[in-house]
C-alpha cells in the first residue's frame, strides 16, 4: 500500500539550506550527503507517493516544479520531515524569489514575455568551489550576469560539454553530484541514468573580470527586485514597479546590443575590452529576451542602467534606434516620454486627453453616450488612411470616454467592448501623436467630450450593447423587402451584410461580438462600411423601419442612429461616396415603377381599360400591371366586362325552335359556348342534356329496359341505328345505309351494349357474316345455319383426340412438374351463353321498335335525320313495352 502524508518521518541526518540556496540545489545536496537518488530524497521528504520504499508516481518534471512553486502541503511535509520553517522553504523557490517580476496572462498562467521568464543556468566557479558545489537562487534569471563577491562575470557554459548547465533539472533516478554537470551526453547508456556528462564546474578555465560598473548594475537589479520598486535616476520623482523597470531596462539593452552590433559609440569607457571583446556582435542573437550571453548581459545591462540614472544618455541612446511601430506601452510613463522625444513626437496623445480639464461626469455615464465604434462620420473625418478604420472607430471611442479622467486607454475599452484588441488600439493612439496633421483630431475629441457632457443625448448605448440580437431581419423577412421594392436580394452576402448593418447601426458594436449563430461568411469591417455607402435610398429607409420596429419590440423607444453634428467640431474632409444603386429583379415591372407610369395606368384602368389591354399597350404581363395596380391601392375589377347584349326571345328561339347548339348561337354572337349556356340559364330556359346527362328518356315510360337504353345526348337515335343495325349482316354495310362511318357506329352500338348491361352482337369473322341475337323481320334465326358454313354432318371426319392420362379440367406443366387446375369452357357453355344473349336481344329490339314507332316524326337529333333502309315499324304489344 503507498504511504500517506501521514507517514512521513524526521530525517536523522538533514542538511541545512544556504543563504539564497534555490531549492533543487538543496534537495540534490541532501540526497549526495545520503547517498541517494532524487527520487528517494522526495520519498522520504514526503513530496513523492512510495510503495515497498520505492516511488511510485515520480516524473521526470517534478523537480522543476519544486524548484518554481511548492504547494503548503508539500512545505508541511517538508518542515515535518526536516524541522526547518516552512515559509524557509517558501523562499527557496523561483516564484517567491521574484514575484515582483512575474507577469500573468489573462488565463491565469506565467507570461513568457514577463523579465523573469526563462532559465539561464550561469554560475560562478568560486562559488561553486567554495560552498562544495550549492547554487545560488540568483543565477537562474537572465538580468544576473556578475558575481559581485568574486568580481568576475558568470560562466555560461559548462567547460566539458559546452552545454548550458542546468537547462533542465537533475534526474530523479540519479545519485547527484554536486559541482558537476549532469548533462546528458552521447554514449550507449539510455533513460534516466544514461550516460551524463560530470564535467567539473568549479575549474571553469576562462574568467572575465567584472568593472565596476557592471558590479553597479548587478547591484542595482537586485536591489530593484528585492525591494519591487524602482528609486532612482527618472523614477526618483515617481517610483515605478519592479515589472515596469525591468522592461524598460530590457528594452534599453536591446538598443545597447543594436549600437554594439552596428559599431556606434557606447558612450561607455568603464567598459574593459576584456569583456567588451566576449559580447556577441550578431545583432539577431540580442532577442527581446535579453542578450544570450552573460558577457552581453553585463554590457547591455550597465549601459541600461547608466541611461536610466542619466536622462540625456537615454535619449542619445534611443535616438534612431527605435522603429516608429515600436510598441512601449508596457514601458513606465518616464521612459515612455523619452521614447516619444526620440522618434520626434512633441506630446503623447494619451497624456495630452487625460491633461484635458477634469469633469464632474462619471466616466461610465459619458460611456452610456457613445457606442463601442465611434460614429462613421467622426471616425472618417478624424482617421487617417493608412490606419484601420475598425481600430480606430474603437480607439476614438475609448479616448472620448477617458478624456480629462485618470482612466487608462484600456480600462476606457472594457467600458464599451472587452474584446476590442488593446494593442492595436493603443497603437492607434501613438499614430495620433504625430506633428502637424493629427493635432485637430486630438483637438476634435477634447470638444466631442465636452459637447457630450453638457447634453444630453437621445440614445442609451450602455442598454443597446447588451441586447440580443439573434432574430434581426431573418432571411425571409429580407426576401419580402426586396420583392416589395423589386430589387435582387443576392445570394446571401446582401442579407448578411443589411443584417451587419444594422447591427451596427442599433448596439453600435463591433462585428466582433454579433452573435454566433450569424453566418459570417465574407464579413468584415469594411465590406460592411462599402456596403452602407453604396445603400439604396429606398432599401435604406427600409431597413431603418425594420431597425425601429425591432428596438419597439423589446420596449426601447429611441431613433434607430443619431451622432452629434460634426461640422461644429471639425471641418468634415469632402470624399466622393458612391451612389447606391442596385439591379431591379424585374427591370420591365421596374419601368413601370416610376411615379409618372404609375399614376397613368391607374388612370387609365378607372376610365375602363382592362389589364389585358393595359398589358398590350405597356409590354409586360398582365399579372404585372395587376401587380402595379395593386401598389397604388387601385380596387381591381372581378370579372369580364359586359361587351354584347342577347335578347331573350331571340334566344329562345334559336336554342329551343331551330334547335341550335350552343357552339351554332355562339358563333353568330361572336362569344363562346360557355357564356351562351350562362344566358340560357339566366333566362330560365330548359336545356337539351348533354353527352353526359344520364337522365332516361321521357318516352322509356316505367320500363327499366328503356329506362337503361333511352339515355344520353340522342337516344331516339342510337335507338334506330339500332335497329337499322339489325336488318344487315355486318356493321360496314349498316354504315352505309345510314350514311356514318363504320367506327362511329361500332361504337354507337357498343355504347348502347354497355348501357343496357352486355354484348347485342355476335361479331363477325372472315367468310361468316355478323349474327344479331333478335329475331325479327328481315333477320335470320340467331341459330340458323349460315348458307357457306360448313355443317358439323359435312365436315370431314377428323382424328380423334388423344385424351391425357389425367382429367379433362387438369392441365400438367411438364416444365414445372406440378399440376394447376384449369376451368375449360365447353361448347355446351357457349351455347348457352348465346341463348342468353339472344333472349335478351329479343327483349330490347321489341321495346326499342315500340319506342321508334311512338317518337314518330320527333326531331331531338342535332344531325339530319337518317334515312333508314326499310319499315321500322312493327306491332308490338303493349306489355312488352312495360
Amino acid at each position: 500500500m503507498s504511504e500517506t502524508a501521514g507517514a512521513v518521518r524526521v530525517l536523522p541526518f538533514r542538511v541545512r539550506p544556504l543563504p539564497d540556496e534555490p531549492f533543487d540545489s538543496w534537495l540534490e545536496a541532501s540526497a549526495a550527503a545520503n547517498r541517494a537518488t532524487v527520487a528517494e530524497m522526495a520519498c522520504a521528504l514526503g513530496l513523492v507517493e512510495q510503495e515497498g520504499g520505492r516511488a511510485v508516481s515520480a516524473t521526470s518534471w517534478m523537480a522543476a516544479q519544486w524548484a518554481t512553486e511548492l504547494t503548503d502541503e508539500q512545505a508541511s511535509r517538508l518542515e515535518r520531515s526536516t524541522g526547518i520553517p516552512a515559509a524557509q522553504f517558501q523562499e527557496m523557490t523561483r516564484m517567491r524569489f521574484a514575484r515582483h517580476a512575474i507577469r500573468y496572462t489573462r488565463q491565469g498562467r506565467i507570461s513568457f514575455r514577463c523579465p523573469v521568464g526563462g532559465m539561464a543556468g550561469r554560475y560562478c566557479p568560486e562559488c561553486l568551489a567554495d560552498s562544495g558545489g550549492r547554487w545560488r537562487m540568483s543565477w537562474q534569471f537572465p538580468f544576473t550576469f556578475a558575481c559581485v563577491r568574486h568580481r568576475r562575470i558568470l560562466a555560461d557554459k559548462c567547460p566539458v560539454c559546452h552545454k548550458p548547465p542546468r537547462r533542465s533539472g537533475h534526474p530523479l533516478a540519479g545519485i547527484p553530484h554536486p559541482g558537476h554537470c549532469h548533462n546528458p551526453v552521447a554514449g550507449a547508456g539510455t533513460g534516466p541514468i544514461a550516460s551524463r556528462c560530470r564535467g567539473d564546474l568549479t575549474a571553469h578555465p576562462e574568467r572575465i573580470a567584472a568593472p565596476d560598473a557592471a558590479l553597479h548594475a548587478q547591484r542595482r537589479m537586485m536591489q530593484i527586485l528585492s525591494t519591487g520598486e524602482g528609486r532612482f535616476g527618472i523614477y526618483a520623482d515617481a517610483p515605478q514597479p519592479a515589472i515596469t523597470v525591468l522592461e524598460d531596462i530590457r528594452l534599453l539593452t536591446r538598443a545597447a546590443g543594436v549600437t554594439l552590433c552596428d559599431g556606434g559609440d557606447l558612450d561607455m569607457p568603464e567598459l574593459e575590452t576584456d569583456l567588451l571583446a566576449a559580447v556577441p556582435r550578431d545583432k539577431h542573437e540580442w532577442t527581446w529576451a535579453g542578450p544570450p550571453t552573460a558577457p552581453g548581459g553585463a554590457v547591455g545591462t550597465t549601459i541600461a542602467i547608466a541611461a536610466l540614472e542619466d536622462r540625456d544618455r537615454a535619449a542619445r541612446l534611443l535616438a534612431g534606434r527605435l522603429a516608429v511601430s515600436t510598441s512601449y506601452t508596457g514601458q513606465t510613463p518616464q521612459l515612455q516620454r523619452l521614447i516619444a522625444a526620440s522618434l520626434g513626437r512633441t506630446r503623447r496623445p494619451t497624456l495630452f486627453l487625460q491633461a484635458a480639464p477634469a469633469s464632474d461626469v462619471n466616466p461610465e455615464d459619458r460611456a452610456r453616450k457613445v457606442p463601442a465604434q465611434l460614429w462613421d462620420e467622426w471616425t472618417s473625418a478624424l482617421t487617417p488612411r493608412r490606419i484601420n478604420g475598425d481600430v480606430a472607430a474603437s480607439a476614438l471611442a475609448a479616448a472620448v470616454v477617458f478624456t480629462g479622467t485618470r482612466l487608462t486607454h484600456s480600462a476606457a475599452l472594457a467600458l464599451l467592448d472587452s474584446t476590442a484588441p488593446i494593442r492595436q488600439v493603443t497603437h492607434v493612439m501613438r499614430e495620433f501623436g504625430r506633428p502637424g496633421a493629427e493635432t485637430p483630431a486630438l483637438a476634435a475629441i477634447l470638444s466631442l467630450a465636452a459637447y457630450l457632457d453638457s447634453h444630453e443625448t437621445p440614445i442609451d448605448y450602455a442598454r443597446r450593447r447588451r441586447l440580443d440580437c439573434t432574430e434581426l431581419l431573418p432571411e425571409e423577412e429580407w426576401q419580402q423587402l426586396c420583392a416589395r421594392l423589386n430589387v435582387q436580394p443576392g445570394s446571401g452576402a446582401r442579407h448578411r451584410h443589411a443584417r451587419a448593418h444594422l447591427y451596427r447601426a442599433i448596439t453600435g458594436n463591433s462585428m466582433r461580438r454579433a452573435p454566433e449563430a450569424w453566418d459570417a461568411a465574407g464579413i468584415s469591417p469594411r465590406t460592411v462600411t462599402t456596403f452602407t455607402k453604396t445603400l439604396p435610398d429606398t432599401v435604406r429607409r427600409e431597413l431603418n423601419d425594420i431597425g425601429r420596429a425591432f428596438l419597439l419590440r423589446r420596449g426601447i423607444d429611441e431613433p434607430l442612429s443619431w451622432a452629434p453634428p460634426l461640422s461644429t467640431h471639425i471641418e468634415p474632409a469632402v470624399r466622393s461616396d458612391p451612389v447606391g444603386e442596385w439591379a431591379t429583379a424585374r427591370p420591365v415591372r421596374g419601368a413601370l415603377d416610376t411615379p409618372s407610369r404609375s399614376r397613368e395606368l391607374i388612370a387609365q384602368y378607372g376610365e375602363g381599360a382592362t389589364t389585358y389591354e393595359l398589358a398590350r399597350r405597356t409590354g409586360v404581363s398582365r399579372q404585372t400591371v395587376s401587380r402595379v395596380l395593386a401598389d397604388g391601392n387601385s380596387t381591381l375589377r372581378r370579372g369580364r366586362p359586359t361587351t354584347f347584349v342577347i335578347d331573350e326571345a331571340w334566344l329562345r328561339e334559336r336554342y329551343e325552335k331551330e334547335g341550335m347548339t350552343l357552339r351554332q348561337i355562339a358563333a353568330l354572337v361572336g362569344c363562346s359556348a360557355p357564356t351562351i349556356a350562362h344566358r340560357i340559364q339566366a333566362a330560365g330556359i330548359t336545356m337539351r342534356p348533354g353527352p353526359h346527362d344520364r337522365t332516361p328518356h321521357p318516352l322509356a315510360g316505367r320500363s327499366r329496359l328503356l329506362q337503361r337504353a333511352l339515355v344520353g345526348r340522342h337516344p331516339i337515335e342510337r335507338a334506330r341505328r339500332f335497329l337499322i343495325a339489325t336488318q344487315h349482316d355486318n356493321v360496314r354495310a349498316a354504315a352505309a345505309t345510314i350514311r356514318t362511318t363504320q367506327s362511329s357506329l361500332s361504337a354507337q352500338l357498343a355504347s348502347l351494349g354497355a348501357d343496357v348491361g352486355g354484348g347485342l352482337f355476335v361479331a363477325a369473322a372472315r367468310n361468316r357474316p355478323r349474327r344479331g341475337p333478335v329475331r325479327c323481320r328481315g333477320t335470320q334465326q340467331a341459330d340458323a345455319p349460315h348458307p357457306t358454313r360448313r355443317t358439323a354432318r359435312s365436315r370431314a371426319p377428323s382424328r380423334p383426340r388423344r385424351r391425357p392420362p389425367y382429367p379433362d379440367h387438369i392441365t400438367y406443366r411438364r416444365e414445372e412438374g406440378i399440376m394447376t387446375e384449369k376451368k375449360r369452357t365447353s361448347s355446351r357453355l357457349q351455347r348457352a351463353a348465346r341463348e342468353r344473349m339472344k333472349v335478351t336481344g329479343e327483349k330490347y329490339t321489341a321495346a326499342l321498335m315500340a319506342v321508334t314507332e311512338d317518337a314518330g316524326s320527333q326531331t331531338e337529333l342535332s344531325s339530319p335525320p337518317t334515312t333508314p333502309a326499310g319499315s321500322l315499324r312493327a306491332s308490338v304489344d303493349p306489355e312488352a313495352r312495360r
